[in-house]
């Protein structure tokens, strides 16, 4: 059995699981119009209760205040329909993002070997003194993760820079590096002659902080869609600067404040910088294009709490 609510200790306030059946008379007995009760059945087995209503939420009452009716003529597919174009974009996304990862790891790599600083990376002096809200040093943190990420690679080059027991450049080492940390190199790097040069390549001709940040907004979009989080409706913890440029490459572009749609500009501008083309703009534009109330949703931050 399933279990929409309550938690997996046993105790006075626990709550008992439901089965699907009992999850889909509820959601009936809340107002909603079943269309394909197999289908609704379907996606309750394979999504998670908990999953689906975050695109319920949109079409209750008022789930903040705990009523969690829905509002008249609500049907299934208004939710099922949006929960399935998630999937799609998803994808879309992780190439987009994928792209921008893969070059801005290239190029910095290029750029700092460049500038003599092949082997400096992992020198505290390399970094900026940024201390956390808890007192911590940022760098050391980020050290001990690029050490880590170094050790645990079993790439041909890694292994033969372990069995030569000398120093790894730059250019191997960021092969290993996942997109947070050399988003969070990228933020305290204190080479900004290769900085510039690199966010000035993909487009961004801004402030380095700036820069950083829409850096840091790629990271949080991809890592949404590489964990499968709800993009309809969210409201993005980490959004994407907006630049000028980027409002005026795509200045029909429409985005609410903290809604996926501007990170999606964002992500559009930085690929279209990267690749010379509105090729892959494009495939995002005619996807939104097909469904105006899950774009409208894409563009739209909701706060339930």
């Amino acid at each position: 059995m399933l279990k929409p609510g309550g938690s997996s200790h046993i105790g006075a306030e626990s709550k008992p699981a439901k089965t699907i059946d009992q999850m889909i008379a509820l959601m009936s007995e809340r107002g909603l119009v079943i269309t394909d009760e197999a289908e609704l059945r379907q996606v309750l087995f394979d999504c998670n209760y908990y999953r689906l209503s975050g695109y319920f939420r949109s079409f209750q009452v008022n789930p903040a205040a705990g009523d969690n009716r829905y509002r008249p003529g609500t049907r299934d597919v208004d939710f099922l329909v949006p929960y399935a174009m998630d999937e799609k974009l998803r994808n879309i996304i992780l190439k987009g993002t994928a792209k921008v990862e893969l070059t801005l790891r290239s190029r910095i790599a290029y750029l700092l070997a460049s500038d003599g600083n092949a082997y400096t990376y992992m020198d505290p002096e390399s970094y900026q003194d940024v201390r956390s809200k808890r007192g911590e040093l940022l760098r050391d943190n980020l050290l001990r993760n690029m050490d880590k990420w170094m050790k645990m690679s079993n790439e041909v080059c890694m292994r033969h820079y372990r069995r030569k027991g000398g120093p790894v450049p730059v250019w191997a080492a960021v092969e290993t590096f996942p997109f947070d940390t050399l988003s969070r190199m990228l933020s305290l790097h204190t080479d900004a002659k290769a900085l510039r040069e690199l966010y000035r390549s993909v487009g961004l001709r801004t402030n380095l902080r700036t820069s950083s940040e829409v850096v840091h907004a790629m990271v949080y979009l991809r890592n949404l869609c590489s964990h499968h989080a709800r993009l309809w409706h969210r409201e993005m913890v980490i959004p994407s600067p907006m630049t000028r440029d980027m409002k005026t490459a795509f200045a029909d572009f429409e985005y609410g404040e903290k809604s996926v749609a501007s990170s999606l500009l964002a992500l559009m501008y930085l690929v279209r910088n990267i690749e010379g083309d509105d090729g892959y703009a494009m495939v995002i534009r005619r996807f939104l294009d097909s469904n105006e109330a899950y774009a409208s949703g894409i563009r739209t931050a909701l706060h339930w709490e």
